[in-house]
């Protein structure tokens, strides 16, 4: 077998060829098709239904049939599974194929009668094993002497695939790695990002401008699109007569900034409306998000940089379960003083409400605007 790859030979070449392969098999993962290349024998043992996708077959751990088929295994062949089960059960299979997993006939046998009641269970679960790490520890007390996982064995505990490796160095590794991970959510730098994803598409919104000195209200509503856009570099291939050549870039698209773009009506009173529309962009820059002025279609000076930080202590800490995160932020336009306060209501990682308030103070300016955005569905 050649396979053609550069960036699998260290030694720059653009083939790598792998001997003694009887077969190679290519599947999708989707529909199974057993039938085409195993023995009709070879079916009716594994008890095989290829208009199955949830559990097409019976076998111990989903790998093993040892007393009908000791030189073959099966890894993953089931609905969902994950890497770090698919690793061990190749384990497991060499492991029994060689001789250095020992496993009993009753053992065996137990396996069998398990895969085959969730074969057959009315109605079914969504997954066979929806249980993750029951079943992960499950094979690795099959295939390990020792308790596996030796790192985060507590109730609540993150749980990584790596942390099933007898290699200790790689296990303390991933472990180091996710703290690092815990400390950097931890300290903001993640905020403006996640912030930032959880906006994109399309908002409707309603904003309410109180003047505190003539006691005057204003409306403006309409719509406002998150968007992400980019740019190439002229060194890129051409259009010619509205088609890409080739449809190949020499350069990767490089990623803009999220463009604010704000449609709507002003309502100065009942009588007196007039389109309106505004831009900015959005950037995040380590741990703030930038706001930037568009003027003419090009990106001007900073308004703001806005430093998010939970407004409720816990996810379950807010009203109705919600989960708020905040930002304050102030802009000299000359002597007027814009005071601005963002807040985001994220579900997860999308965000279903935006509320944006600025009080202006100034020689002639007093008041105060509320911007509700919501996601617009249509």
């Amino acid at each position: 077998l050649q396979i053609e790859s550069k960036q699998l030979c260290r030694d720059g070449s653009e083939l790598m060829s792998i001997d003694d392969i009887d077969h190679v098999i290519c599947c999708t993962g989707f529909i199974s098709n057993l039938e085409s290349f195993l023995s009709p024998q070879i079916i009716d043992a594994l008890e095989y239904d290829s208009e199955d996708s949830f559990s097409p077959l019976t076998l111990a751990w989903d790998t093993l049939h040892p007393s009908s088929l000791p030189n073959m295994a099966f890894c993953g062949m089931y609905r969902g599974p994950y890497m770090g089960i698919v690793e061990l059960q190749a384990r497991i299979a060499a492991g029994v194929m060689n001789g250095s997993v020992s496993i009993s006939c009753e053992e065996v046998k137990s396996a069998l009668e398990i895969s085959r009641s969730i074969r057959t269970a009315t109605p079914k679960a969504q997954f066979p094993h929806f249980d993750y790490i029951g079943y992960i520890d499950t094979l690795a007390k099959l295939f390990y002497d020792d308790c596996y996982p030796i790192f985060n064995v507590n109730i609540g505990d993150v749980v990584l695939p790596s942390f099933y490796q007898a290699n200790e160095e790689i296990s303390e590794k991933s472990k180091q790695e996710l703290e690092t991970e815990f400390l950097r959510g931890q300290d903001g730098s993640r905020m403006p990002n996640i912030v930032l994803q959880s906006i994109l598409g399309k908002w409707s919104f309603e904003r309410y401008i109180m003047h505190f000195q003539t006691n005057k209200v204003e409306r403006v509503y309409g719509t406002v699109n998150y968007s992400k856009y980019f740019e190439r570099s002229s060194n890129d291939e051409e259009e010619i007569d509205g088609d890409l050549v080739g449809h190949i870039f020499k350069h990767p698209a490089k990623e803009r900034p999220v463009l604010y773009r704000e449609d709507g009506v002003y309502e100065l009173s009942p009588t007196q409306k007039f389109d309106v529309f505004r831009e900015y962009e959005y950037e995040c820059n380590k741990d703030v998000l930038d706001i930037f002025f568009v003027e003419g279609g090009k990106r001007a000076h900073l308004f703001l940089s806005l430093k998010f930080v939970p407004e409720t202590l816990s996810w379950n800490g807010g009203h109705n379960g919600e989960y708020w995160v905040k930002a304050t932020s102030d802009h000299l336009c000359i002597k007027d003083l814009y005071s601005a306060t963002f807040r985001v209501k994220l579900n997860g990682l999308s965000a279903s409400e935006i509320v944006i308030k600025y009080r202006v103070k100034g020689p002639s300016k007093d008041y105060e605007s509320t911007t509700i955005l919501k996601p617009s569905w249509s």
